[in-house]
This record gives C-alpha cells, structure tokens and sequence, in this order.
C-alpha cells in the first residue's frame, strides 16, 4: 500500500482587509484620486471633468488584468503604481467585470497578503457602474515610512471563491 501526503505552502497569510469609511477632504485638500461618485460609477477627481471648465488635476491612469480563465475569469481595473507622500492617503478604485455575465447579488471582499509596515489598508463598497463589482482601496501612508517602493497584495473574493492577487506599487517619494 502506498501513502502520500500533500503538503500545502502556507508561506501566504490571507488578511482580511477591513470595511472603512471614506475620508471626504476639506476645501483645499482635494486630490487627483479622490473617489467622485458620478452617474456610470465612481471615478477618480482627475478624471472627471465639468463642460467647458479645463480640468485642474492630472488624469489617473489604471492598468487591467484577467484573473482566473474560461467561464470564470475577471477583467479587474485598477492602479498598479500609486505615487505618493509619506503620511497621506491614496485611493485605489477597483473594479471588476466578467465577460457576458454581470455581477449583480454578488459579494466582493478584499485581504492582503504580507503588507509593508507602515501601510495601512481599509476599502469601501459600491465604485463599480452597474452589472460590475467595485471597492474603493483606501491605502494610509504612515508619516515614518522610508522613501522606497513597497509591494502591496491584494486578494480579490467574490461569493467566497478566491480568484487571486493583483500587485500595487507603492513609491513613497519626497515632499
């Protein structure tokens, strides 16, 4: 009789990201990647824009990736390079969409992987336009971390199935 044991890699702690609410900035303190809800879904300050107003703010940029394959893969929007100050808040708009199949009734929750000290995590519900998924990662500088670039890892669920990670470069860069 032959036996074999299956050992599976745990070198990856799943942490669940925590609910959180969403800072509105004070008069002045605005951003160029402040959620703005808009009527299509949510979108970053600078890129929406008000008829004949020239916009003030740089545009955000945001990459896409497929995760999973066949029926069950995701298209998932997102900033895979977040510049930033050390001590201040960036947004991270995620949002998630599958081929012929909207996702209506479904649950997203998001966790980390072995996140940097000194970043902080939290998202929201609710950025995505309709028949889409969508969170607003809200990613808390702390005012003590080392100009460098940090990897963060986030792990998107949907209805409890685990559909993988996307990488966020984070570059603490000088005032």
């Amino acid at each position: 009789m032959i036996s074999t044991n299956c050992w599976s890699d745990i070198s990856e702690t799943h942490t669940p990201i925590p609910f959180g609410e969403m800072e509105t900035p004070l008069p002045g303190e605005e951003a160029p990647d402040d959620f703005v809800p808009t009527p299509g879904g949510g979108s970053y300050r600078g890129n929406v824009h008000e008829a004949s107003v020239e916009n003030p703010w740089p545009p955000i940029e945001s990459t896409s990736t497929v995760l999973k394959s066949g029926d069950n893969a995701i298209n998932v929007q997102y900033r895979d390079h977040i510049e930033t100050k050390a001590g201040e808040t960036r947004n991270n708009i995620i949002i998630i969409t599958r081929q012929g199949t909207p996702l209506f009734d479904s649950r997203l929750d998001l966790y980390s992987v072995d996140i940097p000290a000194g970043i902080q995590l939290t998202y929201n519900r609710g950025a995505g336009p309709p028949g889409s998924l969508g969170a607003v990662l809200m990613i808390k500088i702390s005012p003590d971390v080392a100009l460098d670039q940090y990897q963060v890892e986030i792990g998107l669920e949907i209805n409890e199935t685990d559909y993988g990670t996307i990488i966020c470069t984070i570059e603490v860069v000088e005032e």
